[in-house]
């Protein structure tokens, strides 16, 4: 199966002059409320978006203008699994960016959340479903099927490194959609919860809602490491995203 997606690419970008960048200082209106943690701790920041730059077709509630920020507690590093985890992430759109001013880090930014500055790039890509750790261990193959779809993701998309928006999500653990699901209504489900049952069905059918905003995968380019060669994956159910609720974005970590 394939979906279309916005394939995002890293290249060096010391000076910061790519509008569309990752790492280094975010652009913020003058006097902008730096994101923090619910410890107050500033917040890293992650990356920015220039949506004009970077128009994606296949999804028109995305706004055709303005500047879509990512930020992220990289001090605590939520996995996004509970529900207490939201307020360890931020998103942010900036529908001007003609108010938008480079902005120094807060003092007290812990050094682990600063990452290197790097221009981002975009193109349109077809993505597929992944082959996860959680389905390689009920398959016939075990965790060799993960392992061959690793190579083969390699091969299709030129990297192991993926950063990308929309489409699939190249997800390492399980469906972090049917986490977000569970984590963002807070739902405690026991060891024997039954998938299979209605009440599991039901679950699997409204987490079907959630569309993958952005995949941010461990880059060494970026300094970015998400424990160990992880993902974060930033998620957003259609009608949000039409009403530009960013708010309402959930995010989860994976990792082998």
């Amino acid at each position: 199966q394939t979906m279309p997606s916005l394939r995002l690419t890293f290249t060096e970008d010391q000076a910061e002059k790519s509008v569309s960048r990752a790492g280094g200082r975010p652009l913020l209106p003058i006097g902008h409320e730096w994101p923090r943690s619910r410890a107050k701790v500033p917040m890293a920041f992650l990356c920015q978006i220039d949506l004009a730059a970077c128009s994606f077709k296949a999804y028109d509630h995305l706004p055709k203008r303005g500047l879509l920020s990512f930020f992220y507690d990289a001090f605590e590093g939520p996995w996004g699994n509970r529900a207490d985890d939201r307020f360890g992430w931020h998103v942010e759109y900036f529908e001007d960016l003609g108010v938008l001013r480079h902005t120094d880090f807060p003092t007290d930014l812990p050094p682990s959340s600063v990452f290197a500055p790097c221009a981002v790039s975009s193109k349109e890509e077809l993505s597929y479903s992944a082959i996860t750790v959680e389905m390689a261990a009920v398959s016939e193959g075990g965790y060799g099927s993960y392992e061959g779809y690793l190579e083969a993701a390699e091969e299709i998309y030129g990297s192991p490194v993926v950063h990308r928006m929309f489409g699939y999500a190249q997800d390492i653990a399980g469906d972090f959609r049917l986490d977000c699901e569970i984590a963002s209504r807070d739902l405690e489900l026991g060891d024997d919860f039954d998938f299979c049952s209605p009440e599991g069905e039901k679950l699997a059918l409204a987490s079907e809602k959630w569309i993958l905003l952005l995949q941010l995968d461990s880059d060494p380019l970026a300094q970015m490491m998400w424990v160990d060669n992880g993902r974060l994956y930033f998620a957003i159910r259609e009608e949000d995203l039409a009403a530009r609720r960013f708010e309402k974005v959930w995010l989860i970590c994976e990792t082998q």
